[in-house]
């Protein structure tokens, strides 16, 4: 096995990167993690190349009418303009070819350098080299019918190793992260018969040496099952080129139902070693995937990309930690207005909810008790902002009607004290996470494979409202945050705002600092390099990546 090299990198490989808002190439947690994991690898150059695809902005931005109602609006952007450059080879662009049933389609190229030896490389079908249906594959990350959501996998998978050979890179391995790339092992099993004349069954055992996996959610929806009748559509003509059978070729996607081809067991099944991403999610994904060997690397996120940087050197400065807060405040406040037209007073406590709007995630239990909640917020002396941003898949219809009822009570019962961000992106997470008092999470327990929203506030001294879900609980809140009761949660969130949150934030000293408040920040702000992407990507290399790959000092 090659050793790590700009020769022979860490191939990446992802349905999905969270870089910039200009580049609308992400739906949520997982785009965001990908962009960190390249960004903290280029800063510990660490040798490691992205591969994903180009979606071309269909349905990319959120629209909220007067009503409420989440309305999606098309950003078709010029790739150059969003930062990309092409891709050549012997000065001309780089198309690669992928076989679909009868179909040709032809891949663009594009590169985007993220640091030293790492640059993510992304396929394009929107080229003059495809009838209109092909180009429109792309269009969208996650949308159309099980059939395009394939195609994009197919294209994903083998185009991106057909990438890699076409610029002569030999990965020392690769990183699938969900199942959506896992079909790159019959790329790679294909390759390797043709370049060293050997059968099946030796080249499956190569590529899944050099193959690890990354589980990043239980939810169906991150772990897809289609008919296997659509699969062998398109497998046929590889299990031909293999020279074995498309019973043998799918077999390892078929789990309990033997007309269900399942991505995840596809992945497992076509991975030397697999990891999750928290401690309580590795241990749920070994239940449930009980056959395979299985790692915990829990998450983390890029701190210069999140964290202000002027946090750190203060959390011994109270005063200067309280003024740096304020500062961010009436940051976030001007970021507000400049979005929705409407400010609030940042000497209230600001309470922050972000992220994308599933049932899973519930919203919902903040506005349990409407009118609770209100006297909670208006509170002559101690009042409260509210901030929330996020946005329903364009295809999540009950997700569309809790914002739009959440819209709701803030355009009612809640006006002047909730206001909901449109058109939720990095910015304005980052933003969120940066001049917010308190971080509130909500999932569903054990729905929450990780989360990493809470990391990135805490390390800019938000305090934590949360389930014990995700990575919550690797974490002792008792002097930094609150935990949520699961049991009785929409009860549990307003008593700890109205008992304990609220009053600590306004019990202030002759100089009118709120003390305890800001050692809770300041042990907030220390912990965030326990969850920090470049504590995780060590973690890879250690725990989850192949050790023949990497030199250490004691090997001699």
């Amino acid at each position: 096995m090659d050793q790590a090299s700009h020769q022979h990198p860490i191939a990446y490989f992802c349905a999905e990167y969270g870089l910039e808002s200009r580049l609308p190439i992400y739906a949520g947690g997982l785009g965001v993690l990908a962009g960190d994991t390249l960004k903290a690898a280029a800063d510990a150059n660490l040798p490691m190349v992205g591969i994903g695809l180009l979606y071309h902005g269909q349905a990319a931005h959120q629209h909220i009418t007067a009503e409420g109602l989440q309305q999606e609006q098309d950003h078709f952007f010029d790739p150059v303009d969003a930062g990309l450059e092409h891709v050549y080879v012997d000065d001309q662009p780089l198309f690669v070819r992928v076989h679909l049933t009868e179909l040709d389609i032809w891949l663009q190229c594009w590169q985007k350098k993220i640091g030293p030896g790492v640059t993510l490389y992304l396929l394009d079908t929107h080229n003059d080299q495809n009838a209109s249906s092909q180009r429109d594959i792309m269009c969208a990350l996650y949308s159309g019918t099980q059939e395009e959501v394939v195609k994009q996998q197919l294209l994903l998978g083998i185009g991106g190793v057909k990438l890699l050979k076409s610029l002569g890179i030999k990965p020392c391995f690769f990183h699938v992260n969900e199942g959506r790339p896992a079909f790159l092992h019959w790329q790679l099993v294909r390759q390797y018969m043709d370049e060293h004349g050997v059968d099946h069954y030796q080249a499956r055992q190569h590529a899944i040496k050099h193959t690890v996996y990354t589980n990043h959610t239980l939810v169906g929806a991150g772990n897809q099952s289609y008919p296997r009748w659509l699969i062998g559509k398109y497998a046929a003509y590889y299990a031909d080129k293999m020279g074995i059978s498309l019973d043998e070729l799918l077999a390892d996607g078929i789990g309990q139902d033997p007309d269900r081809f399942e991505v995840t067991t596809f992945a497992l099944n076509t991975s030397a070693r697999a990891s999750g991403v928290s401690r309580i999610h590795t241990s749920l994904s070994e239940q449930t995937w009980p056959r395979y060997d299985w790692v915990n690397v829990t998450n983390g996120v890029h701190l210069p990309s999140w964290q202000d940087r002027q946090l750190p050197q203060l959390v011994d400065d109270r005063a200067g930690l309280w003024r740096r807060r304020l500062d961010n405040k009436h940051q976030l406040n001007q970021f507000v207005i400049e979005r929705t037209g409407y400010g609030f007073d940042p000497n209230r406590l600001v309470i922050g909810w972000a992220r994308r709007i599933a049932g899973y995630k519930h919203l919902e239990w903040l506005f349990a008790d409407v009118e609770r909640l209100r006297a909670l917020l208006a509170n002559d002396q101690r009042p409260v902002q509210l901030l929330v941003a996020g946005k329903a898949h364009f295809l999540d219809d009950g997700g569309k009607r809790l914002l739009q009822e959440v819209i709701g009570y803030m355009q009612r019962q809640l006006s002047g004290w909730a206001l909901f961000i449109p058109d939720y992106d990095l910015d304005v997470a980052r933003r969120l996470v940066q001049g917010s008092d308190v971080w509130l999470n909500t999932p569903e327990p054990g729905m929450e494979a990780s989360g990493t929203s809470g990391m990135k506030a805490m390390a800019n001294g938000a305090l934590s409202l949360s389930v014990a879900d995700g990575w919550v609980p690797e974490v002792d809140w008792s002097d930094k945050g609150w935990i949520i009761d699961p049991a009785q949660p929409s009860q549990s969130i307003y008593t700890l705002l109205e008992r304990d949150i609220v009053p600590l934030y306004y019990q202030r000293d002759q100089q009118g600092l709120p003390l305890e408040w800001l050692e809770r920040m300041g042990r907030s702000i220390r912990q965030a390099e326990q969850f920090s992407a470049a504590r995780m990507v060590r973690e890879y290399v250690d725990r989850l990546y192949p050790q023949e790959c990497f030199h250490h000092p004691s090997d001699g």
